[in-house]
């Protein structure tokens, strides 16, 4: 909500400027969404692109019929359009700090003679666009492809740029251009859009409030600029290009000073780290330390461990049989770490982790430890969640596995321990790969148990859940039994109860016969 919220704003700003002087659209926008909305640039550019577009059209409608130039429309965006890929090129090649720099200085020079051209009070010669279209393509085109490349090379909306080439350059009036340079404009942002069809990443409602208020106040300000004379909007033109020129180069021109280089670049890690899991190593309570060698060198690791505040410890490697594992250049190795305690509280959890390697020549090496895919978060949260399980009451499955006499079906046990304390816990049983409900005694939908009840056993009554020998040859989880758990007032979620080594051989030995299988 607060998001929309500040789109809202940031759409107010942008629409009132669009409609009132016929740019300033894009250059705003898009910081306005990252800096202050708080968008990633790929979603900042295409929402942009909506807005401005949009709050173009509207405030160009207004204008259409006495206020827009369909020849220079023509003769200016179709030749920029490959001039702004000649821009782009040039602007690749370009240092971006010394980029900026051209930038700020088109605009305060824009600027500069826009005041000039207020002060005039009058265009003070005569229009391109009473000379034919002779003469508006030969001072209109040469503009399109000024604009089309200024455009590229700097990577900002035309709408700075395309004014002060009509009025300056063209001679065409303030209302004229602004109309004209709002059609432009709304063509341009249309084929941008386009370009970023391909893996588009929008927030629609953002977009769609935002362009919806920025409709509306750049209608609003295009009724409220025919009563304006030239010379007013185009002081406050000039003042948005000197507002915009400023804080590109504070951003900027600090860059440039001496002694202000930018520092050599490091030297690359010796070795990456990431952390992964699997379905067996989480049951147990363990993590992989995937390390590689960046170097062109054998690393050789006598120990490591992984250290996270959202563990009370280290959890450490050892290699298993004393001796160190070594790293071949360009390798990567696993490096499975048993988890400590987990650090649960109310205090916020920082996931952030490292390596910390003890390499064969004493030296140690800490490496952040990549995690996308949030493995010490969900870790974490397990054993968070079996702590609040466990101080209400302990769940355990009892070794024996109850076989009927026609081999078909069999009691599983679940034997319940309340701690004694305070609290209650909601659980639900489900079935796992190999076993699942009798048909004729379904198990109970859900068991409420209260720290302060007297100690039961949860009885299910069992089938094969499927009778394959692959599958039972393969399996890794089929008897752990998955609960689902919800501790009162606080966390919810699953968890999995490890089967006494003499289950496992039960429920194997069980299927075996139920499904004939040898």
């Amino acid at each position: 909500m607060e998001t929309v919220l500040l789109g809202l704003a940031v759409g107010l700003a942008v629409g009132a400027v669009v409609g009132l002087v016929g740019a300033g659209g894009a250059i705003i926008a898009v910081p306005a969404l990252v800096y202050v909305v708080g968008l990633e640039p790929n979603e900042a550019v295409p929402t942009s692109l909506i807005v401005v577009g949009l709050a173009s059209v509207a405030g160009a409608l207004p204008r259409l019929r006495r206020d827009v130039s369909w020849p220079l429309v023509l003769l200016i965006a179709i030749p920029g359009i490959p001039a702004s890929w000649a821009g782009t090129a040039v602007g690749q090649l370009l240092d971006p700090d010394w980029l900026m720099l051209c930038f700020a200085l088109v605009m305060i020079l824009a600027g500069a003679r826009m005041l000039a051209s207020a002060g005039n009070g009058r265009p003070g010669a005569r229009s391109a666009e009473q000379g034919g279209w002779g003469g508006l393509a030969l001072r209109g085109i040469p503009v399109g492809l000024l604009v089309g490349f200024l455009t590229g090379m700097l990577g900002v909306g035309g709408g700075f740029l395309i004014i002060p080439a009509l009025t300056l350059l063209l001679r065409v009036p303030m209302p004229r251009a602004i109309g004209t340079s709002l059609v432009i404009i709304a063509v341009n942002s249309a084929s941008g859009f386009a370009a970023h069809l391909d893996g588009l990443s929008i927030d629609w409602t953002l977009a769609l409030s935002f362009a919806a208020v920025a409709v509306a106040a750049s209608l609003a300000a295009a009724r409220l600029a025919h009563r304006l004379n030239e010379a007013l909007v185009s002081r406050i033109f000039a003042a948005v290009i000197f507002t915009v020129a400023a804080g590109v180069l504070v951003q900027t021109v600090p860059h440039l000073l001496p002694g202000q280089a930018a520092a050599a670049p490091a030297d690359p890690p010796a070795a990456g780290a990431s952390l992964a899991s699997s379905r067996l190593s989480f049951g147990e309570r363990s993590l992989n330390v995937l390390v590689e060698n960046h170097t062109s060198e054998d690393l050789v690791i006598s120990a490591a461990q992984l250290e996270s505040g959202a563990y009370s410890g280290p959890a450490p490697w050892t290699p298993a049989d004393g001796d160190a594992t070594t790293l071949r250049p360009g390798g990567r190795v696993a490096l499975p770490v048993n988890l400590p305690e987990a650090a649960c509280g109310e205090r916020e959890t920082d996931f952030d982790a490292h390596v910390r390697l003890t390499l064969g020549t004493g030296r140690e090496l800490v490496l952040p430890a990549e995690d996308p895919y949030g493995t010490v978060a969900q870790a974490h949260g397990q054993d968070c969640l079996q702590q609040e399980v466990d101080a209400v009451a302990s769940f355990a499955l009892v070794p024996d596995l109850e076989v009927a006499a026609d081999g078909r079906t069999a009691v599983v046990r679940i034997r319940v321990t309340p701690s004694g304390g305070s609290g209650s816990v909601r659980v639900r049983i489900d079935s796992t790969t190999l076993l699942s409900k009798a048909p004729e005694r379904p198990w109970p939908r859900e068991v409420a148990v209260e720290a302060a009840d007297e100690a039961s056993v949860i009885e299910l009554q069992a089938v094969p859940a499927r009778c394959d020998a692959h599958g039972l040859a393969e399996d890794k989880a089929g008897t752990r039994f998955p609960l689902e758990v919800e501790v009162a007032g606080a966390r919810s979620g699953q968890l999995r109860l490890e089967p006494p080594p003499e289950f496992t051989a039960a429920v194997y030995g069980f299927v075996r016969s139920a499904c004939s299988l040898r």
